[in-house]
C-alpha cells in the first residue's frame, strides 16, 4: 500500500498529514517551526521529522519513509533554499531521493483553499503573497518581497502606511487625522517625536508592528478618512497581487479567487474592500470561501504530483 506525506512548514508550527492513494487521511501530526531562516537546519529537520512521526503514530503505524512527501514550507522561494530543505527532507527519512518535492507554502495554501482546483490564492496576514495556477498546472506567484520593499495591503503594510501619515501630519505636511493621537496612545508616548526612538532604538519587531493594522481598520470604521484611504490603498495593492497572477496565466472563465490570511479575513469592512478592489481590477474573478486548511492541501499536492487522481473530497476517517 502507498502512503504519501504533505507537510505544511510554518514559522510557528509545522502539520503533517499522512493519506492513501484515494485520499482518505490516515494520521495528521504537528511539532515546532521549521522555517530553516529563522530556526537553523537542524531545528527545521527536527520539526519535519517530529511533525511526519506524529502523522505515522496518527495512523496507527511505525514511522516509515512514504510513497512520495511534497513540503509546503514558509520563506522557501530561491532555488538554493528548495535544494538545502529538500535535502534536510531526505536526510530526515520523510521519503526516497527524489520523490520529495518542496516548494513555498503558498503552494499549500492555494491547493487546500480551492481543493486542489485551479485559481489563485491570496495572502493578507502580516505580511502578503499570491499564487496562481491554472488548468495546464503552470503557476506563477506574484509578491511575497517582504515588508522593506512590499507586503502593502498585510497588516506590517497597513500600520506603516499608517504611521507614515501620522508622521506627516504631526509637521503639517498631511491634514489632522485621529491616526496621530491613536498612534501616541497605542505606542505609549507622549508626544510624537519619541516616535523616533520607539521604532528605530533599536527597531521594532514586526509583531509588535502587525496589531496596529487594527487600531487603523477601527478608525476607518468610525469615519477618519486618512485611515479610511490606507485601508483602500491597502486593498487595492492586494489586488494588484491577483491581476497580476491572472495576467501570466491562463484563465479563460477567470480565475477563482481564495482571500486567506488573518489581516484580510479578520474585519469585514476591510475585507469588503479587498474584494471589491479584486472585482475592479479582474472583472472574471470569482471570489470563494477556502476549502481545506493548508496542511491538508499539501496531501492533495503530493497526490497531484505522485500522478494520483486527486479525490473529490479528502476523507478523515482512518481505513
Amino acid at each position: 500500500m502507498d502512503y504519501y506525506l504533505g507537510i505544511d512548514g510554518g514559522g510557528t508550527r509545522t502539520r503533517a498529514v499522512l493519506v492513501d492513494a484515494r485520499g482518505r487521511v490516515l494520521g495528521e501530526g504537528e511539532a515546532g517551526p521549521s522555517n530553516y531562516h529563522n530556526v537553523g537546519a537542524q531545528a527545521a529537520s527536527r520539526a519535519l521529522r517530529a511533525a511526519a512521526e506524529a502523522a505515522w503514530a496518527g495512523a496507527g503505524r511505525p514511522f516509515a519513509a512514504a510513497s512520495a512527501a511534497f513540503l509546503g514550507c514558509a520563506g522557501i522561494k530561491a532555488t538554493v533554499d528548495i535544494v538545502r530543505l529538500t535535502a534536510l527532507a531526505e536526510t530526515a527519512g520523510l521519503a526516497p531521493a527524489g520523490l520529495i518535492t518542496v516548494a513555498n507554502d503558498l503552494h499549500n495554501a492555494l491547493a487546500g483553499g480551492l481543493a486542489g482546483q485551479p485559481g489563485i490564492a491570496l495572502i493578507a496576514g502580516t505580511g502578503t503573497n499570491c499564487l496562481g495556477r491554472d488548468a495546464s498546472g503552470a503557476t506563477f506567484m506574484c509578491g511575497g518581497w517582504g515588508w522593506v520593499i512590499d507586503d502593502e495591503g498585510g497588516a506590517v503594510g497597513l500600520a506603516l502606511a499608517a504611521l507614515r501619515i501620522a508622521a506627516r501630519s504631526a509637521d503639517g505636511r498631511a491634514p489632522a487625522t485621529a491616526l496621530l493621537p491613536a498612534t501616541l496612545a497605542y505606542f505609549g508616548l507622549s508626544e510624537a517625536n519619541e516616535l523616533l526612538a520607539r521604532l528605530y532604538a533599536p527597531p521594532i519587531p514586526l509583531e509588535q508592528l502587525a496589531p496596529f493594522a487594527e487600531v487603523v481598520t477601527r478608525l476607518a470604521a468610525e469615519g477618519d478618512a486618512a485611515a479610511a484611504t490606507v485601508l483602500d490603498r491597502g486593498a487595492a495593492a492586494l489586488a494588484g497581487l491577483v491581476a497580476g497572477a491572472t495576467a501570466k496565466l491562463a484563465f479563460p472563465e477567470g480565475p477563482a479567487v481564495v482571500l486567506l490570511g488573518g489581516c484580510g479575513r479578520s474585519d469585514v469592512a476591510y475585507r469588503r474592500r479587498i474584494e471589491a478592489a479584486i472585482r475592479a481590477a479582474v472583472p472574471r474573478a470569482v471570489i470563494t470561501e477556502p476549502v481545506y486548511a493548508p496542511h491538508h492541501g499539501a496531501a492533495l499536492n503530493v497526490l497531484r504530483l505522485a500522478g494520483r487522481k486527486l479525490p473529490e473530497q479528502l476523507h478523515f476517517s482512518p481505513p
